[in-house]
């Protein structure tokens, strides 16, 4: 009920605010028909011209200059500082954005931060940490002063709104009006070289069986691959990406991305996938492909920087991961030419069930994966609007594409093609990072998908240039298979149910529920990699011993939270 009075409140706030605004006529249309947070000529008197490069009205600040520090979970490096994007965005609006990238594990950083209440100004991290230690400033009142920021969000304000009935996350991913088609698998998925369905006449391999014999038979024949030992198969480990490790399971079971339990797509009931006969039979399956020197015992104690490392090299040939988190050492190898040694996912799950890796919309947000502004911050007005700045269809153009003409070209069906200079630098992580917006664009709110005309936010959103972007290698294998995109060898998207993604479920800290699903990952942390290393006669005895000690954890409580929860969201 609470949810619901701000909710009202909001959308009552927001229709004075615009009623207001178009009386004054300070607002305007961008192409596409959206409200812009900026006129799209300078108003009479005030001065302000469009850019002559860039053609961007500045902000009204941009003559006073400020710097927003950013703490961001993600390992990085900061962009140059003749990024000549950035330094043109900072022209335009008078704002610096310094980035901190994580060094070390994200929950020691984010507990010093609690602890001594040393905050950035804002914090792209686990939201539900800060928000219990009430580091975040509610932002319902404010968001409808910003029409850009409140058009993108309004649809999703439900599940913005914590469990307290405040809105604190800007959310920064998947906040699409208009679908894409879906090219790549930018999620969860079960990855194998392309090479090495190649070389074993373009199969589509369904199970785990067939997915390792690939991989077993490709390892026997090149043991070594550009003079690097051939590594058959990788399990990233290093903190909370260790879901490469944990989630396999309702995958297999033909879950989507839920989290922490399988929910029965009938009776939408919750139940732990960790102590499952798939789970078992997954991780007997990894310890046969340990046995038999697919599998590395490093594999578990390396960290994020060497894993993306060891695929960037080529020589490994299958993994468990989601594609936007590997994404960097996908672009290392097709700068180097090794278009053969890149990954496509592969529609692996439990014989006779059906594959289910591809989401497709369906009118939620996770509502807690983005930027929080913090009670430290010296002005968080000024950062809302530069938010709402960015959010101009102008300004994303700008970042994602660039300049017309230099970097992108438009086609006559509303559509963009990068110009092949740009396409170059793209593809090269160090490149973009220091002369295009894409980490700007990255770590704020942004639009994706298509706009209302069909024409594509942003170059992964553009079939044109994906299309385009495709090397005569890539287009013999999409060929090979009768296929037009790689995401095609999967099942079509699902559309999920309302409650979906269970780890979008904000747990309060030290609440009953919070601890029994602490206990159950680190059980399943302690003991999975136990199971893959033993002897082929240990694993029954430690597998025993690992659901004994789920059940000694207590993880009632929370299934019958996030049961709680599940019905009460479906009764909407």
């Amino acid at each position: 009920m609470y949810r619901v009075r701000i909710i009202i409140s909001l959308l009552i706030t927001a229709s004075l605010i615009l009623l207001t605004a178009a009386c004054v006529r300070l607002e305007s249309r961008s192409i596409d028909g959206s409200v812009t947070a900026q006129p799209s000529n300078g108003i009479p008197g005030n001065g302000m011209k469009r850019d002559e490069e860039t053609g961007l009205m500045p902000m009204p600040d941009a003559d006073k200059p400020i710097t927003f520090r950013i703490f961001v979970r993600d390992p990085g490096a900061v962009p140059s500082k003749s990024n000549p994007v950035l330094k043109k965005i900072t022209e335009l609006t008078g704002v610096t954005i310094e980035y901190e990238f994580l060094v070390g594990d994200l929950a020691q950083k984010q507990g010093v931060m609690v602890a001594s209440e040393d905050y950035p100004d804002a914090i792209f991290a686990e939201a539900a940490k800060f928000i219990d230690a009430g580091a975040f400033i509610p932002l319902e009142d404010k968001l409808p002063n910003y029409p850009n920021l409140y058009e993108h969000y309004s649809p999703f304000l439900a599940d913005m709104t914590a469990n307290d009935g405040h809105l604190y996350v800007l959310e920064i991913y998947d906040v699409v009006h208009n679908a894409a088609p879906v090219f790549e698998a930018n999620g969860p998925g079960f990855f194998i070289q392309k090479a090495v369905l190649e070389d074993a006449g373009y199969p589509i391999p369904r199970t785990l069986d067939e997915y390792f014999a690939l991989i077993e038979n490709y390892k026997a024949k090149y043991p070594e691959i550009d003079g690097v030992k051939t590594i058959g198969f990788e399990i990233l480990c290093d903190g909370w990406r260790d879901f490469c490790l944990r989630n396999p399971p309702q995958h297999l079971m033909g879950a989507g991305n839920d989290g922490d339990a399988y929910v029965d797509p009938v009776t939408y009931e919750a139940s732990l996938y960790q102590i499952s006969d798939t789970a078992k039979n997954y991780y007997r399956k990894l310890n046969e492909a340990y046995h038999k020197g697919l599998i590395e015992a490093e594999t578990f104690t390396q960290n994020y920087d060497q894993y993306l490392a060891r695929l960037s090299s080529g020589a490994v040939l299958g993994f468990f991961d989601q594609g936007w988190n590997f994404i960097a050492a996908s672009n290392v190898l097709r700068t180097e030419g090794k278009h053969n040694r890149t990954y496509v996912a592969v529609p692996i799950a439990n014989p006779g069930v059906r594959d289910s890796y591809l989401d497709a919309p369906n009118g939620t947000i996770p509502g807690n994966n983005g930027i929080g502004i913090t009670k430290k911050c010296k002005d968080p007005d000024r950062l809302l609007a530069f938010y709402d700045w960015l959010l101009q269809k102008e300004v994303q153009d700008y970042l994602q594409w660039g300049i017309e003409g230099k970097d992108y070209i438009r086609l006559n069906n509303n559509g963009k093609v990068y110009t092949a200079s740009r396409r170059e630098i793209q593809n090269d992580e160090a490149r973009k990072r220091d002369l295009t917006g894409h980490v700007l664009w990255n770590y704020s709110p942004k639009r994706q998908g298509l706009y209302e005309n069909g024409e594509p936010c942003g170059p992964s959103d553009s079939e044109d240039e994906y299309l385009m972007s495709l090397t005569d290698y890539d287009r013999e294998f999409l060929k090979n298979y009768n296929i037009k995109y790689p995401a095609q060898l999967l099942s079509p998207p699902v559309k999920r149910p309302l409650y979906y993604p269970l780890w979008a479920m904000a747990l309060d800290e030290g609440s009953a529920a919070r601890v029994a699903v602490n206990k159950m990952v680190e059980t399943c942390r302690k003991y999975y990699p136990r199971m893959i290393l033993s002897s082929p006669d240990e694993f029954d005895t430690l597998w025993e011993e690992f659901v004994t000690e789920i059940q000694k954890g207590n993880p009632q409580p929370y299934l019958d939270e996030i049961n709680q929860r599940i019905a009460q969201i479906m009764k909407r």
